[in-house]
């Protein structure tokens, strides 16, 4: 290479009045390169601190991530630059809300409110009517809500914000003292209207139906039997079930209503014959000596029938529908101390609980020493041709009986010259007997008397 050509190469630059050589060229373009990545770096950070979009998408993260606080300086910071951000005053609210900052995130809200022309949903109500729920201040939550519920009827998530706020409502009422139990049952059955999930919807049943049953309670306490049964029948509208079918029946039994009283056993009858049967059968027996003390005789018996109908259905044990107690028991022995014969006699005194004259009873005397029995005695007391008068009937309602063995005893077959007396009774037509001990005696036989128990031992 020549060095005419070197020298053309290397020809400074001419810059205003200036030549600047090639090393200082090199260098001014170096430094303007710098610079103008610094220039579109500052913007980028510019953008990303100003961007709507940026903003919120990182303060969502933020949020969902737990950062509360982060977030809150994000979205502060979004609404700063961009102050008709619906979304941004809306999720700056919440943020607060997490932070328990209940003022400022109503302040948010009411803006996101105000800024809701832009958009569709009703979110800002929602989340003010939580706040005020938080408050306390259930009425305000509800009249939030309903103006929102007003403009769009079918918005899922104002009827699942109506559905928990007349939950919690009821909650704090059933919490309360004195309870409120119409306003407790009034609330609950207002969130049924906007329940969505079968699961909550089965809770809150049952909250209801407890505080109907409790309220329930208190009426019959006071003998309001007529608010009693309007609402246990709103009970049954929520949920059908057999205990508040009896409970009705109950009711009207107490008002002395029987012919309501059977409608509503027999309902529950159908649902649960085990439970109800002697329920109904009592029922039914107290109808029918209605109509016998009315002298209607046939129709009486139409109710006297049925109730053996049930009773037998329902397989009522026959000593809960005809109870029978023993009052009293006396044993008295004639002793021959020539012999040591004795013939002991008991005298047992019956009453008939029932609520209608008992036609079959059977009573059986056991004599016994030690394991060892030594004689019985059987007698039939009622029959359907003299029954057992029923308790408070003109006849009386107690029963005397007298049982002794067929044959005189010896004393030297008792253990220590005392003897067990084991008294018993059956609901027996016939010869087939299901025989229930009812009383345990113990005496002693001493030369030419006893020493016996005046009461009945309980068995």
């Amino acid at each position: 290479m020549s060095r005419i050509s070197r020298r053309r190469r290397q020809r400074p630059v001419f810059l205003g009045n200036f030549y600047l050589n090639p090393n200082v060229q090199y260098m001014t373009t170096v430094v303007s390169a710098i610079a103008l990545a610094g220039f579109v770096f500052s913007g980028f950070l510019l953008f990303r601190f100003t961007d709507e979009e940026d903003l919120l998408n990182r303060g969502k993260v933020q949020l969902m991530e737990g950062k509360v606080a982060w977030a809150e300086k994000t979205f502060q910071t979004l609404v700063t630059h961009h102050r008709d951000s619906y979304e941004g005053h809306l999720l700056l609210g919440k943020a607060y809300l997490q932070l328990d900052e209940r003022r400022k995130a109503e302040q948010e809200f009411e803006l996101a409110a105000s800024l809701k022309s832009r958009s569709s949903d009703h979110a800002p109500e929602i989340a003010l009517s939580k706040v005020a729920m938080a408050q306390g201040d259930f009425a305000r939550s509800e009249s939030i809500l309903y103006k929102a519920y007003r403009r769009n009827r079918t918005d899922k998530n104002v009827k699942q914000a109506l559905f928990e706020l007349y939950e919690q409502w009821g909650n704090t009422l059933s919490e309360a003292e004195p309870k409120d139990y119409v306003s407790m049952i009034q609330k609950y059955r207002t969130s049924l209207a906007y329940v969505s999930n079968y699961q909550a919807q089965q809770s809150v049943e049952e909250k209801l139906t407890d505080a109907i049953r409790a309220y329930t309670d208190k009426l019959i306490a006071v003998k309001d039997y007529d608010t009693a049964i309007q609402q246990l029948k709103v009970s049954l509208i929520i949920k059908y079930l057999p205990d508040t079918l009896v409970q009705i029946a109950d009711t009207y039994g107490r008002m002395n209503r029987l012919d309501d009283a059977i409608e509503w056993y027999r309902k529950a009858f159908d649902a649960n014959p085990d439970e109800v049967g002697l329920r109904l059968t009592n029922v039914l027996v107290q109808k029918g000596q209605q109509l016998q003390k009315d002298k209607q005789p046939e129709e009486a018996q139409k109710y006297f029938a049925e109730a053996d109908q049930i009773s037998q259905q329902a397989k009522v044990p026959l000593d809960s529908l005809y109870p029978v107690t023993i009052s009293s028991v006396k044993i008295d022995s004639e002793f021959d101390e020539a012999t040591g014969q004795f013939e002991p006699t008991v005298k047992v005194k019956l009453a008939n609980d029932a609520n209608r004259d008992l036609s079959f009873l059977a009573v059986k005397v056991e004599f016994l020493s030690g394991n060892d029995t030594l004689a019985e005695s059987t007698t039939d007391v009622a029959t359907p041709d003299k029954p057992f008068p029923m308790s408070g009937s003109r006849a009386g309602n107690t029963l005397s009986v007298s049982l002794k063995p067929e044959s005189q005893l010896s004393i030297h077959a008792l253990q220590g010259g005392k003897m067990t007396v084991k008294i018993s009774i059956a609901y027996r037509d016939g010869n087939e007997a299901v025989w229930k001990l009812k009383s345990i005696q113990e005496t002693t036989v001493q030369g030419d008397s006893t020493q016996p128990s005046t009461e009945p031992k309980p068995v």
